[in-house]
């Protein structure tokens, strides 16, 4: 009689971006950009457990979303043929949404990779970022991480070195930004040409290191987020006051990141905050893609 495949739990890591530019504005609307994308130590947990054949089911905890938007559904689905196991997905979640900390593009990531796996689909990387970029622009860098200079729609990734162990606190208020509404936003607003913008040699050569990420933190959205969300804007404020070396809208927000040199000085600022109605974490910078490495665990594979 076979062994039937025990429940699986995988890590689904957030990421920052340390650096924003938008650089173009394609005939289909897609806005192509530059960005320093590095992933964090605050995780999403993914439980990938058997079910009949036929059934791909994902539960997320703590929110009320429909399965056929969640992305890491769509993630499955775009991998799901007939005769494969089912698979029941849940995703535990830390992550908050609407804050352009990349949640549901790193779980869609993680569901193509551990399912590529189990299902012994034998996909090659670039083939799972190919359609990790059908399901979203933030999807193939999960999958290639954990730090990367991402160009064009997403599509662009280019290598980093390793990153200094600074320290990030993360602070996002309750209101959430629609990605749509601050890309709008933004173009509203645009009085000049778009160009390219090259990456910033310091970065290729040498890695993230603390005192240029402050020096360099640039978010072509942040403007306008903080001029139509205040409470952002306030947010930032109270960060830079609590001595941090860099404070930057993330993505598109609602979260903004501060920079520290140490977890005592971001957990000295976290407890500043603590009367606030915010959400504050304390992360690190994520070193390797060992939450994908799966090897030595049963596969599940296609039924004959």
């Amino acid at each position: 009689m076979p062994m039937r495949p025990k429940p699986l739990t995988v890590e689904s890591p957030a990421k920052v971006n340390l650096l924003l530019k938008i650089t173009g504005i394609r005939k289909d609307g897609y806005h192509t950009i530059a960005s320093l994308f590095q992933m964090v130590e605050l995780c999403d947990r993914i439980t990938f457990s058997p079910a009949p054949s036929g059934t791909v089911r994902v539960t997320c905890s703590g929110q009320a979303i429909r399965q056929k938007d969640n992305l890491a559904y769509n993630a499955a689905m775009a991998l799901w043929r007939p005769g494969l196991p089912g698979v029941r997905i849940h995703i535990e979640k830390k992550i908050p949404s609407g804050a352009g900390l990349g949640g549901g593009s790193s779980n869609a990531a993680t569901v193509l990779s551990v399912l590529n796996r189990l299902w012994g689909l034998g996909l090659s990387p670039a083939a799972l970022r190919a359609k990790g970029a059908r399901l979203g622009a933030d999807v193939p860098f999960f999958l290639f991480g954990p730090r990367a200079w991402v160009t064009g729609i997403g599509d662009g990734l280019l290598p980093l070195p390793p990153a200094e162990r600074f320290c990030l606190l993360l602070v996002k208020p309750r209101v959430k930004v629609p990605t749509v509404k601050a890309y709008r936003d933004f173009d509203a607003q645009l009085t000049h040409p778009l160009k390219s913008y090259k990456i910033p040699a310091v970065f290729r050569k040498e890695g993230v290191l603390l005192d240029d990420a402050a020096g360099f933190l640039e978010n072509d959205l942040e403007k306008t987020v903080l001029g139509a969300f205040p409470v952002v804007a306030t947010i930032k404020r109270k960060l830079i006051d609590l001595g941090a070396k860099g404070v930057m809208l993330t993505g598109s927000g609602s979260a903004v990141f501060a920079l520290f040199k140490s977890p005592r000085l971001a957990f000295a600022a976290r407890r500043k905050l603590s009367k606030q109605p915010w959400w504050c974490e304390v992360t690190l910078p994520r070193e390797s893609m060992k939450h994908l490495d799966i090897a030595g665990r049963l596969e599940w594979r296609s039924r004959k």
